[in-house]
Parts: C-alpha cells; sequence; structure tokens
C-alpha cells in the first residue's frame, strides 16, 4: 500500500488533538474514515504510531520520530502546491524567448519593462538572433517562442502574425531626399545607399520585391545591422531604407524619414511556436503585453 498525503494529514492531526473526534472534525472526514487512514499508515510502516487507551491517545515512540518526517513531507507537499498556483497566475516561473534585432532595439526595452513591473519574480532568457536563427531555436526547443519573421511552412511550427513592417527611407535632415515628399526607389539611385551584409534577410527581401530595380540600391558602404546603419546614416554618410520598427524611439532630429512606395515592400514579423505545445502562463503574458504595443504602433 501507497502512503498518501491524506495519511499523513491524518496521523498528524490525531497526534496534536491527541483525539480521533477532533481531529476527524477539524479534516472534515467520519472518525470510521480517519481510524481506517491510521490502520493503513501503521501497517505500511510496520509499526504503531499511536498508543490508545479507554482514557488518552498519544504518540508513541516510533510515532514521535516519524512525525518529524510527516511533518517535513507536508510542508514540502504544500509549498509545492504554492508553487504551482503562483506559476498558474505568472508570479514566478521563467520564460525563454528569442528576437530578431530589430525588435531588440526598439520595443522590446519597453515591454520588459512593463511585465517586469507587474511580475517581478519572473526569470527572462532573451535572445537576440537573425529571423531564421530564431525560428530554428525555437525548433531545437531551446526557446519557448520567438518574435521574427517567418515565411517558410514547417509543419511542427504555428506562426500568428503582429504587424507588416514596412520599409521606409531614413536619410539625414541635410540630405538631398530629406525635402523629397514623395520617394520611390528609383530616387536612390543618384545617392550613396547604406546596405545590409549581402547574406541577410533584409536585402533578400529586397531583392525578392524590387526585381530590376535592385539595381537602383548602391553603395560603397555595407554593415550587418540597421544600429550601425542608422548611425551612419546620422553622419550623413549615405542614405538606406528601414523597416518602420527600426527608427521606434529614435526621436533624433537630424534624421528624416519617409515611405516609399513603387513598390511598397514589408515584412511580415509575429510570433512563432511549435505546433501543438502551449505557452507557460508568463508567457502567455508576456505576448499579451507585445500585441498591445504593436497595435500602437500598427
Amino acid at each position: 500500500m501507497k502512503i498518501t498525503i491524506d495519511d499523513l494529514e491524518a496521523f498528524i492531526a490525531v497526534a496534536d488533538f491527541e483525539s480521533f473526534n477532533r481531529a476527524a472534525n477539524e479534516l472534515g472526514i467520519t472518525q470510521p474514515a480517519l481510524s481506517r487512514r491510521i490502520k493503513k499508515l501503521e501497517e505500511t510502516l510496520g509499526a504503531r504510531l499511536l498508543d490508545r487507551t479507554t482514557r488518552k491517545i498519544s504518540v508513541s515512540i516510533v510515532g514521535e520520530e516519524f512525525i518529524l518526517e510527516a511533518r517535513r513531507m507536508l510542508d514540502e507537499f504544500n509549498k509545492s502546491i504554492d508553487d504551482v498556483q503562483e506559476l498558474i497566475k505568472t508570479r514566478t516561473g521563467s520564460i525563454s524567448l528569442t528576437t530578431n534585432m530589430t525588435i531588440a532595439n526598439s520595443i522590446l526595452p519597453d515591454i520588459v519593462y512593463n511585465f517586469k513591473k507587474k511580475n517581478p519574480n519572473i526569470r527572462l532568457r532573451i535572445s537576440q538572433d537573425s529571423s531564421p536563427e530564431a525560428v530554428i531555436k525555437v525548433l531545437r526547443r531551446e526557446c519557448e517562442f520567438a518574435i521574427a519573421q517567418y515565411n517558410k511552412d514547417d509543419p511542427e511550427l504555428e506562426f500568428e502574425p503582429l504587424i507588416n513592417d514596412c520599409f521606409e527611407m531614413v536619410c539625414h535632415k541635410k540630405h538631398p531626399l530629406a525635402k523629397a515628399e514623395n520617394i520611390s526607389w528609383k530616387d536612390f539611385e543618384s545617392y550613396n545607399f547604406i546596405k545590409l551584409g549581402s547574406k541577410s534577410r533584409t536585402m533578400s527581401i529586397l531583392e525578392n520585391e524590387l526585381l530590376e530595380q535592385i539595381g537602383y540600391i548602391k553603395g560603397d558602404i555595407e554593415v550587418d545591422h540597421f544600429s550601425a546603419l542608422i548611425g551612419l546614416v546620422e553622419k550623413n554618410l549615405g542614405v538606406s531604407a528601414i523597416p518602420s520598427l527600426a527608427k521606434f524611439k529614435r526621436p533624433e532630429s537630424d534624421l528624416i524619414t519617409r515611405p516609399i512606395n513603387n513598390p511598397t515592400v514589408s515584412r511580415m514579423l509575429g510570433i512563432v511556436t511549435y505546433k501543438g505545445r502551449s505557452l507557460s502562463p508568463a508567457s502567455k503574458a508576456f505576448c499579451e503585453l507585445l500585441k498591445a504595443k504593436i497595435k500602437k504602433f500598427a
């Protein structure tokens, strides 16, 4: 027979009250049911835990030793239940996520700040990766979810779209294009275009969408990340195109941004999760904040 938490509670209650009747009332069970639990516990342990007389119930010598362990086991069980309840309420636990560089350098700090204000005991482990690398981490179960671009139809993954992130022209306020109201890709033909690396996902998007118009964007400076690209534009070393989220929280007066048309080029960003694997309550709460933030921005 297996010892249960109910058995331990029964023994501790009788020991504390020195009465089967009072212990049964405290536990909300009948006295015969309480007696069966004590009998089962004693038979399983192979020792008498309570000494019974017509006038008094007392704990036996073996019972005195066992009650210390019984209390410890009951305390640990109750603590485990409390921990699970706290986890369900998103008060404790951990989140492992990965995000592309644009999200990490734009709206993520505000989201983390607001989330930690409400959930100070949640642990966060955040990776910054390219979108393809972020998706791979979800596939490998290294991260619970990713905030990234996702175009491939993988049967093991689910994608929830968040924002269609359009590319915009960015230049210094003294650049000739700063005064233009309508920008097309052909307008870049006469200027130094600062590009991301040829192997980047961003350049792949531009090449696929612009086709022959890709020839309009040429220059002698190439970088790996938008943060470096924007820094060079701030020095008026050239003009470029960035997703709308990349300019978020950059109120510098020296930068000018304009929508680009003919054609409008965008990338879809969203939440990538492993199919059939539900998010933890803490991760769900984090994603809700993310959705609300992006909704305001979009």
